[in-house]
Formats: structure tokens, C-alpha cells, sequence
């Protein structure tokens, strides 16, 4: 089906993590949402049944129209053209408005640098590119999104613009939960004293709220300029910080 935004995660809890209040905000104003996770997680410590489980409760609970699995390999993902043909089939099979993707340019290594993550990043931008070509070997008929738009943005990489996502974080914070597998290892549990996973992504959410004055907010990059109708459209909203 036809979905106005449709975002890309490299394993599953991703692209909660990266764009999923911001989804379910979109879905409160009556646009179509979906998820398409690249992989299963299998490396995690979560078997790819139970991942599968747990994303489907996170669907329903950000009211995703579309959830989708690719199965390429957790911690295999690799930039070829075969892959970026299949992302650019969903991408032509669900023909989005806007597209979401974790961004491509992050710091190698653990964390926000896991190679599945900036090579998703690299895949669906060039899949983006590649779904609106006529003659390109991809299954179904040419679609051209809007935008492609990026999460994940490492430190140092200045947003594009900040969504406010203060409605729909108590939403955001129980599709988070649905991913006990990931987030809570039963072999290494985190002692209570210490920050839990909620903390880690709460404080993000404040920090890009404080930066446009609500209380959680959830951060995207643009590598294209954005049209604007009424500059002081941006600003209609704004409380000025202190």
C-alpha cells in the first residue's frame, strides 16, 4: 500500500529509536506511516522470532499501516546493487512521499557507527535515487519521493530541523519497551543505580526538545535545501529560550 512516510531501520527497534515518536505524531495528524527493517537482529541477543514478535507489538502500538523485513544480515549489510534494487522495489511498492533512513557519514565502530547502520544509510540513499529510474532492472513502476530525510545524527552533525514529539513520547517510550529482547540482556543485567535504556533515550529527547523550547523533540538532517512558502511559518510556534 501507498504510505506517506516510510522509514528504514537497520535492525529491528531502530527506527524506533531514531524516528518512532515522530512517526506515531504523524500518524496522530492522519498521515500513513511504515517500518521497513533491513534485518532480523539475529546477531542480538534476542532470537529473529521474538524480534519479529516484539516489532509487531511496536507496529500496532505507533499504529504503523506497513511493517516490512528485507532479511539481509544483521551485521551484514552491504551497499551493492542487489540491495539497493530491492530497497528500491519497497520503495516503488509503497511509492512514500518521504523516505527516513538512518544517516550514512557516522564515526565507524559500536553504537550509532555499527556497519549496518551508515550502510543502510547508503543503500536506501541510493535506492532513493535509483526507484524513480525508468531503466533501472527494479521490480514495479517508477516513484520518486519527496525526501529523504535522516536520523541518527552523530555529535558535532547540526539537525536540519526538530520535530516536537512531547504528545506522543509516553507512545514512543512503550513501542520502546516491546524490544525487551534487545534492551534488557538477562545475562548482563544493568544494575538499578546506574542510567537504563529509557534514560539514554529520554535525554535525547529533552536535549533536542531545549533546543526549540518543548519538552521532547526528535532531531532530522536534510542534504538538500528545503522549500519554504512563509519563513514565518518556522517560527509561528517558537518560545524563545531563557
Amino acid at each position: 500500500m501507498a504510505v506517506d512516510l516510510l522509514a528504514f531501520g537497520p535492525h529491528p527497534d531502530d527506527a524506533e529509536i531514531g524516528c518512532g515518536a515522530m512517526l506515531r505524531k504523524m500518524k496522530d495528524l492522519g498521515h500513513s506511516t511504515g517500518i521497513v527493517d533491513m534485518t532480523t537482529g539475529d546477531m542480538g541477543w534476542g532470537t529473529p522470532e521474538i524480534r519479529l514478535e516484539e516489532c509487531a507489538e511496536a507496529a500496532r502500538i505507533l499504529g504503523l499501516d506497513v511493517r516490512e523485513n528485507l532479511d539481509l544480515g544483521d551485521c551484514r549489510i552491504e551497499d551493492t546493487f542487489e540491495n539497493r534494487s530491492k530497497v528500491a522495489a519497497v520503495i516503488r511498492r509503497h511509492r512514500p512521499q518521504v523516505v527516513l533512513a538512518p544517516y550514512y557519514n557516522l564515526p565507524i565502530g559500536r553504537g550509532l557507527g555499527h556497519n549496518d547502520h551508515y550502510k543502510t544509510g547508503q543503500i536506501v540513499a541510493n535506492a532513493y535515487n535509483l526507484a524513480h529510474l525508468r531503466k533501472a532492472p527494479v521490480e514495479g513502476e517508477p516513484w520518486q519521493a519527496k525526501a529523504i530525510y535522516y536520523y541518527f545524527l552523530p555529535p558535532g552533525v547540526s539537525p536540519t530541523f526538530i520535530v516536537d514529539v512531547s504528545d506522543t513520547y509516553d507512545a514512543w517510550m512503550k513501542a520502546l519497551d516491546c524490544h525487551q529482547s534487545q534492551f534488557h540482556n538477562p545475562e548482563r543485567p544493568r544494575p538499578a543505580e546506574l542510567p537504563q535504556v529509557h534514560d539514554l533515550f529520554q535525554s535525547f529527547a529533552r536535549y533536542w526538545g531545549w533546543q526549540v523550547g518543548v519538552k521532547y523533540a526528535q532531531a532530522f538532517l536534510s542534504t538538500g535545501p528545503l522549500r519554504i512558502g512563509d519563513p514565518l511559518m518556522l517560527v509561528k510556534d517558537v518560545i524563545p529560550r531563557p
